[in-house]
């Protein structure tokens, strides 16, 4: 399958259609890139900046609350020795409740924890030593985390489905004589969270899905109260930095602010943090509607210049289709075909004149061309037969050891295959020798290694003349003889062995007048796994005939 065109006209539309497509990729690449990057940036900063306005005016609210209940507490000097159920305090901090619907419940009590006033007259005369913000408050001022109404669920909203949450402050009441004589303490409705929010958060950030939580020093979230698939932030949320996470509960990947809450009174920290959140396709859609702009109009002035410039390559083609067509018919032999062509650019003329000229000496060069090819197909035949005599020569070569001509390593071994496969075949056994210079290395030592050149060829030579036609024999590594004796009965090999070693006993070997040498003898079975099997077997032989005093053969089946 051609993936690329071969017409003129196709490549030229290609190409123009292709240079569109490479103006208009780097200016998306760069939308997708820099102004996705700058995008991102933005968005962080403006998530950034929501979060610290949510957490300064939570902060502010908080510590405006601490003050008011500690102005009253300074203001009302009758708190600190309220008599229970004292009208005129008990009014006065019904006004306040009633100024600010934050508070569910204010109320003071005595130095044992028994509320002595409080707002509707409720807990009066009960005893709230246990909760936290008393110990705290007689210690000095109090903010309290988000907690489930104890006391007042009952009284404040018995119908109620669901708890009330509230937040708590308090302050130390004292005498003229700054003794603490017990505590005034405020109850905030944890809906003033809402409140707070909403009066911050930009009324767009619901249709770009924008989520504000206030979370606990926990993780857990305390505002909105019920978030789908979640109660907790995730834990890999930092503090600081925007980031993209894809761990929040509901899946997903959202561009996520931290921020802690500073603290409206340091001594009883909160721990409280806003995060900020939006969903990082929302965030990016406006990237994503320009990408998808900018690949239209890409596109379509893709198709635009492909559909210009096949009409102008087709102008410019037609003249070289009809030169293609008279070229053709010359090809064909009609050698008279004239090569002229209607062209409207001097290029077009110059191609015309150019390629006559060519047909006409093409035509004149054919017969010359045609009696050299029959005299270099003469010579090419006489160069094959060449090489395949070097092929030859080097075939042998390559399976020849070259100062003995015996064959050599790689040589054996094809033959022991050979052999073994032929046995299993045929069921005709064959033996083994494997026959080793004695005191080689002193030749070579004492003599030089040209002496021992001589002697190898020497000991080949005797071993050579002493086997039959059908035997094998070859110089399988150093002073080591393989020789392999087909159809061939052990009591046979044994005779043959004891042939060859008697016969270079006996033989005069140049520089050193005398050598011998030591003989393994193995016979190859059907069962043996392989064909090396018996060449090991005669090396153990080879062995065992150095260690008995050399100059002898040892066999594997020797009595």
């Amino acid at each position: 399958m051609k993936w690329f065109p071969e017409t003129f006209r196709s490549r030229l539309a290609l190409a123009i259609g292709a240079m569109a497509v490479c103006v208009g990729l780097p200016f998306y690449l760069y939308i997708a890139q820099v102004y996705g990057q700058q995008l991102v940036r933005e968005r962080e900063q403006a998530l950034n900046e929501l979060a610290e306005s949510v957490a300064s005016v939570v902060s502010l609210n908080l510590e405006e609350r601490l003050r008011e209940i500690g102005l009253v507490a300074r203001l009302s000097p009758g708190l600190a020795s309220a008599q229970p159920g004292d009208t005129d305090l008990t009014a006065t901090l019904d006004k306040l409740q009633t100024a600010y619907p934050v508070y569910a419940w204010i109320g003071a009590t005595d130095a044992q924890g028994v509320v002595r006033v409080a707002t509707g007259g409720l807990l009066v005369g009960r005893s709230v030593a246990q909760r936290p913000w008393f110990g705290a408050g007689l210690r000095g001022n109090y903010l309290g985390d988000r907690h489930k109404a104890e006391l007042l669920q009952s009284l404040l909203a018995p119908q109620a489905l669901e708890p009330i949450y509230f937040i708590d402050v308090a302050v130390p009441l004292r005498s003229s004589d700054g003794q603490v004589t017990g505590v005034l303490a405020a109850h905030l409705y944890w809906r003033w969270a809402a409140n707070m929010v909403a009066s911050i958060v930009p009324s767009k950030s619901a249709r770009q899905q924008i989520d504000v939580f206030l979370v606990d020093k926990a993780g857990h979230i305390s505002y909105p109260d019920r978030v789908p698939g979640a109660d907790k932030v995730p834990a890999d949320l930092a503090l600081g930095a925007p980031q993209v996470l894809s761990s929040w509960a509901e899946g997903g990947r959202y561009l996520s602010v931290a921020l802690p809450v500073p603290e409206a009174w340091p001594a009883s920290p909160l721990g409280w943090q806003v995060v900020v959140r939006q969903p990082l396709d929302v965030a990016l859609s406006e990237l994503h509607a320009l990408q998808r702009v900018v690949l239209s109009a890409t596109l379509l002035a893709s198709l635009l210049f492909l559909v210009l410039a096949w009409w102008g390559a087709g102008v410019i083609s037609r003249p070289l289709e009809a030169l293609t067509r008279l070229a053709r018919r010359i090809e064909q032999g009609d050698e008279g075909v004239a090569l002229e062509a209607e062209a409207r650019s001097a290029e077009l003329r110059h191609l015309s004149a150019a390629l006559k000229g060519m047909a006409s000496t093409l035509i004149s060069r054919r017969q010359a061309l045609e009696r050299s090819n029959h005299e270099l197909e003469d010579k090419v035949a006489e160069r094959t037969a060449e090489l395949a005599r070097s092929n030859a020569a080097l075939e042998r070569l390559a399976r020849h050891d070259t100062l003995t001509g015996l064959p050599n390593r790689r040589a054996c071994d094809e033959r022991l295959v050979l052999e073994f496969e032929r046995m299993r075949r045929t069921g005709l056994a064959y033996a083994v020798l494997v026959l080793d210079i004695d005191h080689f290395k002193q030749v070579n030592d004492g003599h030089g290694h040209a002496a021992g050149d001589q002697v190898l060829r020497h000991v080949a030579d005797v071993l050579r003349q002493q086997l039959r036609s059908t035997d094998f024999l070859g110089r399988s590594g150093g002073e080591e003889f393989l020789a392999l004796l087909p159809q061939t009965q052990p009591d046979e090999a044994l005779r043959v062995a004891q042939k060859l070693r008697h016969a270079v006993d006996t033989a005069k070997a140049p520089v050193v007048a005398h050598v011998t040498v030591s003989v393994g003898v193995s016979a190859a079975a059907a069962e043996q796994p392989d064909a090396e099997m018996a060449v090991r077997v005669a090396d153990d032989q080879l062995y065992r005939a150095k260690q008995n005093g050399r100059n002898r053969v040892e066999s594997s089946f020797m009595r």
